[in-house]
């Protein structure tokens, strides 16, 4: 029996209607697929997209109703695609009549308030503008714009690493008890601990691929699954000398790095989560691939596998 951490990305599931609950559906299925043969599943997903259009959402409607802080958008991300992944979940595991069990976790990550405060903004949220709309964005808003990856500009929000997971007791039960786990989306929800113990939430946005680096080093996880939009990670990325890495390992992966081949706030946030889990998991492996790919990656036929050595 193995345990696997899932991580959706955000813009993977930044689908209309009707192409988002079919993808849900087909994450629903691998997930009971590998829990009702004996492994332990945990799914994390993203929320760039949806966090962004919440916060222009709120935006617009400052001057009718109170604006929610970020770590409240954050958590209402949980529940907007906790829910329906739930409940597809569910409804598959009851078509199957298993007796197995799903629960999405309103998930608070711990971050560092001194670290968090020195921050540059590199995390892009929300929808992608051309270029003009983004400098016209920045000049009205002051909000910090930047390119992303050859697709637009988007808004770039603080983001920390995570330090840990407040609900991780209750992830652990809940895997122990045989129920698939729905918890960290969108990276979790960012919190700082004050000095007599109590948690506030911080107007931030973590990483979902490190928070799910933390949930699978936490839980004792044996591979970390990153699912993405490109079915391999590759070097020299959109030029004719293109190469997709099937296997990597640590050393190779960490020259790759420093040539500087992934890209901030897209790829390289991915590629350090999978090479901070198969530093601190010994024995586990990392695998970067496509969502469309899952059943291949779950097989091991698809992805960038990335191991310690």
């Amino acid at each position: 029996m193995s345990t696997y951490v899932i991580a959706i990305g955000g813009n993977a599931l930044a689908q209309n209607a009707g192409d988002l609950d079919r993808i849900l559906r087909e994450i629903a299925v691998a997930a009971v697929d590998f829990a009702v043969k004996g492994h332990h599943i945990v799914l994390v997903h993203g929320n760039g997209p949806q966090i962004g259009n919440l916060v222009i959402q709120n935006e617009a409607a400052r001057p009718v109703i109170p604006e929610n802080s970020m770590d409240e958008c954050v958590a209402m991300t949980q529940a907007m695609i906790g829910y329906p992944l739930q409940q597809h979940i569910y409804n598959e595991l009851q078509t199957r009549k298993s007796d197995l069990q799903v629960a999405t976790i309103v998930t608070q990550v711990l971050v560092d308030r001194d670290k968090l405060e020195s921050l540059k903004p590199t995390k892009p949220i929300g929808p992608f503008y051309t270029k003009e709309q983004a400098r016209q964005i920045a000049e009205e808003t002051g909000m910090v714009m930047a390119e992303d990856s050859g697709r637009g500009y988007r808004r770039l929000v603080a983001s920390p690493k995570p330090e840990g997971i407040v609900e991780i007791d209750t992830i652990r039960r809940l895997l122990d008890a045989g129920a698939i786990v729905i918890s960290g989306g969108g990276g979790g929800i960012p919190v700082v601990r004050e000095s007599d113990g109590s948690l506030q939430g911080v107007s931030a946005v973590i990483d979902k691929d490190f928070t799910a680096e933390q949930i699978a080093c936490d839980t004792g996880a044996d591979e970390l699954l990153i699912l993405t939009g490109e079915e391999y990670v590759s070097v020299n990325y959109g030029t004719p000398d293109q190469r997709a890495l099937h296997q990597v390992k640590l050393p190779e992966l960490e020259t790759y790095i420093e040539q500087g081949q992934f890209p901030e706030g897209s790829m390289l946030p991915k590629v350090q989560a999978a090479k901070r889990f198969v530093t601190h998991r010994k024995g586990g492996t990392a695998v970067i691939g496509s969502l469309t790919r899952i059943w291949d990656i779950l097989d091991g036929t698809s992805g960038t596998r990335i191991q310690c050595g």
